[in-house]
């Protein structure tokens, strides 16, 4: 085998209350790499399509390259690989730096023989998005790698999929106006009084739970944090107005997405799906920032290959 694409999905990390820990694979956007092998033992960056220009082509310095040279590390690969990047994920707080980890370190894997389990890759992966962010978490990674809605254990280095709820609609709102993950950490606090943590315990609870029975409105009900999301809310403009139109459009929650500057909402009903978009968007318009919208569902599948040969 000389050449090998694949596909990881964008995802949701934290999904509100389950910071850290959640994290949900969303249909119809996803990064897409493809791996050949060379033979100067390193991984090269042929070039990146699509996305944002300042995304670097040195290896070191790009989550693709960094996991695919992990994995070219724990296969003990003779050879290296030279990798081309196709983006499709828009602005930030969807998990396009780790779906292009996922997306690259499946692609090395299988081109080596698929030496390695799929959560063998969680650690190359988390890596990556650790040298790039600064901090070690893999709610996005997993979500992106396997599918699904994951918990996740980043100190373990662990996650699984706990499955998919059928009837929930994914509305994501991007505006053109990045946050960076370092700086959306970074204004964190260090010390949470306790109700709040029991608070945010139990919604991430109730979610799993309403993953576990299918429940799209006990789920969506459930998106409530009363930690992250006020700590971060000043890093997106006209959040706080973006989630009230959301609501009252007809979302049954609405939060951040990951780190920012995306904010998504979801609803059991498809009929209520672009209203609840476009009224996000109104809100931003509003605050002098365009954006795109995305309404998708839940991406059971994960990544996945999409040639080999």
């Amino acid at each position: 085998m000389k050449i090998v694409k694949a596909f990881a999905p964008a995802s949701i990390g934290n999904i509100g209350p389950g910071f850290d820990v959640l994290g949900m694979a969303i249909t119809g956007l996803g990064d897409i790499v493809t791996a050949e092998k060379n033979r100067i033992r390193d991984v090269v960056i042929r070039e990146i399509k699509g996305g944002d220009r300042t995304i670097p082509l040195e290896a070191d310095r790009n989550t693709a390259g960094i996991a695919a040279r992990e994995v070219l590390k724990l296969v003990k690969a003779k050879q290296g690989v030279e990798l081309t990047i196709q983006k499709n994920i828009p602005g930030t707080g969807l998990g396009s730096s780790a779906a292009s980890a996922v997306a690259a370190a499946l692609a090395v894997n299988v081109l080596f023989g698929n030496r390695l389990e799929r959560d063998e890759l969680i650690p190359p992966c988390g890596m990556a998005e650790h040298t790039i962010s600064g901090g070690y978490f893999i709610d996005n990674v997993a979500a992106s790698l396997f599918g699904g809605v994951i918990v996740s254990h980043a100190a373990q280095r662990q996650a699984f999929s706990i499955g998919t709820i059928p009837d929930l609609i994914v509305v994501v709102v991007t505006p053109y106006h990045s946050v960076l993950t370092k700086i959306s950490r970074a204004v964190l606090p260090d010390k949470v009084p306790l109700n709040l943590v029991v608070s945010n315990m139990a919604f991430t609870a109730t979610m799993v739970a309403a993953v576990a029975q299918k429940d799209a409105r006990r789920f969506g009900l459930a998106i409530q944090d009363g930690i992250v999301e006020p700590a971060r809310a000043h890093l997106i403009p006209g959040f706080q107005d973006v989630k009230a139109a959301a609501l009252k459009a007809g979302a049954l929650g609405s939060s951040i997405s990951g780190a920012g500057a995306s904010v998504f909402a979801v609803t059991d009903r498809s009929s209520y799906a672009k209203k609840i978009g476009l009224a996000m968007q109104k809100i931003f318009q509003q605050h002098g920032i365009s954006s795109t919208i995305t309404i998708s569902r839940i991406d059971k599948q994960g990544a996945r290959v999409l040639r080999a040969k």
